[in-house]
């Protein structure tokens, strides 16, 4: 063991690329195996347009602004526009984000701890995910991590690194605004930096003063997309009470225990409490993460200023919830002190380092198994093949997707059969066309045909067969957890 350990700390280069082959090689497998989810089928419809309009589009239709968009259509460029094509430069992105990570911890702490924190990384479902998934959050958690790593040289006073700040910021920025947090992080860990070392305040300012000069002319961007989400939030017209409380006793935890197992976890709940290994996982990793985080900011291994950082870090991103309801995904930044307690528990017990990444890297068997996002299994390839083989004359399918249902769907069908998609016609729209309800939706399309497949992205609430009581149930089945095909009649 001594002998790898002097390994790793005497070759750096070697331990990043070892690091990167492993994080990269398990992005690779079965990267394609997995059915694209409404989000990816959004990003997917995007594809064959040119780049000025896949910007235009991206912006009216979407929250996140467009360089996301674009960094998916280059990948799709190079690499094609299967499942895979579209998630190649997520995968790379995912498996190099390992490596920043690695260079903040190990300057703070060592080099052999931060080595066992960028293997966990690699491994861990909570990333391989998000470097499966078309969309924005694999590409976020490299610039994020770059971001944080590059700020700290720079505010101890490396010039090549502070030419880097504002450029990282952003690019981060127009890849989704939630990249603030790291922003916010990265300018505050300045003030962690002891004052005969780090960079001079008036550069800092300068630095600062340049980044909001520059960002100014998309913050009106960020604005409108910001009320184009509360317009929608309050179209659902939703309690707000049980919204809170289902962010604060449902959401937030959900977010602390998978951040190393990812959606494998379901959220606590009714279908949570009846699973034996849910609970046992749940226990496990909700443990895990606290013992790790009170052992690393109740001993005195790092700074106290630096400490207080990594806690608000912890704590800060929490408060997003009386606003908004994200997922464990857009916490990325989570990460860091996740990150620091991984590391700090490696330093003090030498067993610690391998004992995690095991447990880790035994959350791949079932993450594996699955054939749909872990985080919402909505199979739309299985859904698609199921109907398309039973498909007769006369009959119709009706989709209920939610904004994009439609674009998954004609991702995987043939095409050659009719197909509404209640409420995902035009997933790129800036207005918003009230909504028809199911019934009426059911009752048109029974007027024009003998039978309906009814395809549902379950999201919650009643089941589909309950909305539509009154017609004949041919036959209905759970294609995977969050996706039910129903057949009906009159």
């Amino acid at each position: 063991m001594k002998k790898y350990s002097k390994l790793i700390s005497e070759n750096p280069r070697l331990s990043y690329l070892l690091v990167f082959i492993a994080g990269i090689t398990l992005r690779l497998i079965q990267i394609g195996s997995k059915s694209l989810w409404v989000d990816e089928a959004y990003a997917a419809g995007l594809m064959n347009m040119n780049p000025v309009d896949l910007i235009k589009m991206s912006i009216a239709g979407s929250p996140h602004p467009p360089l996301a968009f674009l960094f998916i259509q280059l990948s799709t460029v190079v690499f094609g526009q299967s499942e895979a094509g579209l998630r190649m430069i997520p995968a790379f992105a995912s498996a190099l984000a390992a490596i920043p990570l690695m260079c903040f911890i190990a300057r703070r702490i060592s080099f052999r701890s931060a080595f066992w924190v960028g293997l966990i990384w690699s491994v861990s479902p909570y990333a391989v995910s998000m470097g499966q998934e078309a969309w924005l959050y694999g590409v976020i958690s490299f610039l994020g991590f770059l971001f944080i790593d590059v700020v700290d040289r720079a505010w101890n006073g490396s010039r090549k690194a502070l030419y880097l700040v504002v450029p990282i910021a952003l690019i981060g920025m127009l890849v989704q605004h939630m990249f603030g947090l790291f922003i916010a992080a990265g300018f505050t860990l300045y003030f962690t930096v002891p004052r005969n070392q780090r960079l001079p305040f008036r550069q800092f300012a300068l630095v600062s003063v340049i980044f909001i000069v520059l960002y100014a002319p998309f913050a009106a961007l960020m604005l409108k997309q910001a009320a184009f989400r509360a317009e929608r939030m309050s179209r659902a017209a939703m309690d707000m009470a049980a919204v809170y409380r289902y962010r604060f006793l449902v959401r937030i935890p959900a977010v602390f225990v998978r951040l190393i197992p990812g959606g494998l976890l379901l959220e606590a709940g009714h279908e949570m409490l009846h699973d034996t290994k849910q609970i046992i996982f749940w226990l496990t990793f909700g443990a895990g993460n606290l013992f790790l985080l009170l052992n690393l900011f109740l001993r005195n291994m790092l700074d106290r200023k630096f400490r207080i950082w990594l806690f608000l870090l912890f704590a800060v991103p929490f408060l997003i919830f009386i606003k908004e309801d994200p997922t464990v995904r857009h916490l990325t930044i989570l990460w860091i002190p996740l990150g620091f307690a991984v590391a700090a528990a490696s330093q003090r017990w030498k067993l610690a380092g391998p004992a995690m990444l095991a447990a880790t890297a035994i959350m791949l068997l079932p993450y594996y198994n699955i054939s749909s996002f872990p985080y919402h299994r909505s199979d739309w390839r299985g859904a698609a093949a199921y109907v398309e083989e039973r498909f007769a004359d006369d009959e119709s399918i009706l989709v209920l997707g939610g904004q994009s249902g439609g674009l998954a769907w004609d991702y995987y069908s043939s095409g050659s059969f009719p197909r509404t998609a209640l409420g995902g016609e035009d997933p790129y729209s800036e207005h918003l066309v009230p909504a028809r309800s199911v019934h009426s939706a059911v009752d048109s399309l029974m007027n024009l045909h003998d039978s309906i497949w009814i395809v549902s992205d379950f999201w919650g609430g009643s089941r589909t067969s309950d909305i539509i009581r009154g017609y004949r149930v041919l036959s209905e089945i759970w294609i995977s957890p969050s996706m039910e095909v129903i057949h009906i009649s009159e």
